[in-house]
């Protein structure tokens, strides 16, 4: 229903909201149960209660063609004589005069891990990814990405295929195997059986001997936690400072929804 100036009421048509520059809509009503409770001077409670029958609250605007839309079941004849295609299938609002289409949104859900092939030439052949959200916690996601560089595009045109993560706040990509000894994992057996469970496995041994030597300069977790610090936010910081920054990034930032405290190291390390 519309109410022109005159105070006068008629039914909207789709048609006519087109034409005038209007919102398709209708109004909402409810029943309102107001109810109240008190305490007399005896302790005793009174009860009030009242009922307010249809309360405009608002007007919604209606779906073309839906069963609250003035066009439903329509015969192509009325539809014509109401000046709408009768192949025409709705499922479209009109405001304000315009058409207006709700379009569905996709979102990656958080907490789960993605892996995706890259078409080459790329850089990466493979890149992973998770969106990391604790429980209960009003925060935006932390983004982690692990990816393997094809062999075009590993440095100096080597064969090797490094593996890269991508830590929050972090500027530069860190090799996998930093980011384990930064966790606390320093022995390289150690690492691999975090990725590794049958070392028999001489497909993936190989996969990871090119991280493995890309790393072999930093052997204890000191030296890869300033390694992981001296590539964040904080310039021309001590040392200390340096490691002290890194061992909250990967606290508190670093899959969040493993744990944010300390401890949570291990459980780290084989998620990642």
């Amino acid at each position: 229903m519309m109410t022109e100036a005159d105070g006068e009421t008629a039914t909207l048509f789709p048609k006519s909201a087109r034409l005038r520059n209007l919102t398709y809509s209708a109004p909402l009503y409810v029943d309102v149960s107001y109810r109240v409770v008190k305490k007399g001077h005896d302790c005793e409670e009174v009860t009030e209660t009242a009922e307010y029958p249809k309360v405009f609250i608002g007007k919604v605007p209606i779906m073309l063609r839906s069963s609250y839309c003035t066009l439903f079941q329509q015969s192509e004849k009325d539809l014509t004589e109401l000046g709408e295609c009768p192949y025409d299938q709705g499922g479209y609002f009109v405001i304000n005069g315009s058409e207006k289409v709700l379009i569905a949104q996709e979102k990656m859900s958080t907490n789960h891990v993605y892996v995706f092939k890259k078409r080459q030439p790329n850089k990466f052949a493979y890149v992973g990814e998770v969106r990391s959200m604790a429980e209960n916690q009003n925060r935006p996601a932390s983004s982690m990405f692990v990816r393997m560089l094809s062999r075009a595009g590993a440095k100096g045109g080597s064969s090797g295929q490094y593996i890269r993560a991508t830590l929050p706040y972090i500027r530069a990509d860190i090799p996998i195997i930093i980011v384990f000894r930064a966790l606390g994992f320093v022995a390289d057996k150690d690492i691999l059986e975090h990725i590794c469970y049958d070392f028999s496995d001489t497909q993936m041994m190989e996969l990871l001997r090119p991280s493995l030597e890309e790393a072999f300069v930093i052997q204890n977790q000191q030296v890869a936690l300033d390694y992981i610090g001296k590539r964040g936010a904080t310039v021309g910081v001590t040392r200390e400072k340096r490691i002290k920054y890194a061992k909250e990034i990967l606290q508190k930032e670093m899959l969040p929804h493993v744990g944010v405290g300390e401890f949570c190291e291990t459980k780290k390390a084989y998620y990642f």
